[in-house]
């Protein structure tokens, strides 16, 4: 297992740590609000600062965009009326599912509601315009503590041996950047801190090859699909297995987890996909209709479609 540190999405450096994205009736609080964040040491992309005469504006708000950490979206009545289609279409390249590596905050400015698939993200209240919201606004887009150059040579740009005594068939992330989550041919799962290469634990419980992981994005539990026909649901703080979801008939040979953390999708030798309720341990829904094994799954961002991928070509 090979493992990278990387500094952004295109291995670029940022320019800008925050870009504020808003309607230009709400000029007067976002530039005052632009103003403490500068105050507070954060670069910060607000188009009267970097749009000079002469300047292409959608050239100069593309390349803002592209080299900023942190979206934010100032919602208020005047952003969802006719600036809206504008205003949106700049969130869409920071929909990060987990929102680590290119944030996108909304930040409300007075009581209109929130509209769309905007909906679903937690907002930064600035309606009080008061210090403990700043300070969360803040928070959020401060860029993550620097690495070390010297501890990403010795520990991250390496092979490192994860222990396994057989073959690895998959490996995901953690979602705190720190872990990585593997399976193999030995039946195990196994946590790996990537920056001392150590294991972390050993979680024993399939009795066939581990063909799949995924972890959900708080970062809690993983879930595993095996050759022995069931997917196992894992408690990464105490290494217990939660709970044993079968119900496939053929080898399980991937896996994934909505966003919520709520669902797991699983993929098998059956020719079908399974959806299945963490909580209850129930199979919701049988998805059928691929004409041979199908070897992986994904869920999108919002957790209302997956996508499979079958040796029938499909």
């Amino acid at each position: 297992m090979r493992c990278w540190a990387t500094r952004d999405d295109a291995g670029v450096p940022h320019t800008h740590d925050v870009f504020l994205s808003y309607s230009s009736h709400d000029k007067r609080v976002v530039h005052a609000l632009a103003g403490r964040l500068r105050d507070r040491g954060l670069r910060v992309w607000l188009d009267e600062w970097e749009i000079k005469p002469g300047d292409s504006i959608p050239s100069r708000i593309e390349s803002g965009l592209e080299g900023s950490a942190v979206l934010v979206l100032c919602l208020s009545e005047h952003a969802v009326g006719s600036d809206w289609a504008a205003l949106e279409s700049q969130t869409f390249r920071f929909r990060d599912p987990l929102n680590r590596e290119r944030r996108f905050i909304p930040l409300r400015l007075d009581d209109a509601p929130v509209r769309g698939s905007l909906a679903q993200f937690r907002y930064v209240d600035w309606r009080a315009r008061d210090d403990e919201e700043f300070e969360t606004l803040l928070r959020a887009c401060q860029p993550p503590t620097p690495v070390d150059p010297r501890s990403v040579d010795d520990a991250l740009r390496r092979t490192i041996s994860l222990g396994n005594t057989d073959e690895l068939n998959t490996a995901v992330c953690h979602p705190d950047g720190r872990r990585a989550i593997s399976g193999g041919d030995d039946r195990t799962v196994r946590v790996w801190d990537l920056l001392s290469g150590e294991c972390e634990r050993v979680l024993e419980g399939h009795t066939g090859r581990v063909w799949g992981v995924a972890v959900d994005s708080a970062g809690r539990r993983a879930v595993s699909a095996s050759a022995d026909q069931t997917v196992r649901v894992w408690d990464l703080q105490s290494g217990e297995c939660e709970r044993v979801l079968e119900g496939h008939t053929g080898a399980v040979l991937g896996v994934a987890v909505d966003p919520a953390g709520r669902r797991a999708v699983s993929a098998s030798d059956d020719q079908t996909v399974r959806v299945w309720d963490l909580q209850t341990r129930v199979c919701e829904r049988v998805l059928e209709g691929h004409t041979n094994p199908v070897l992986g799954v994904a869920v999108d961002p919002a957790g209302r479609r997956a996508v499979s991928a079958s040796a029938d070509q499909t």
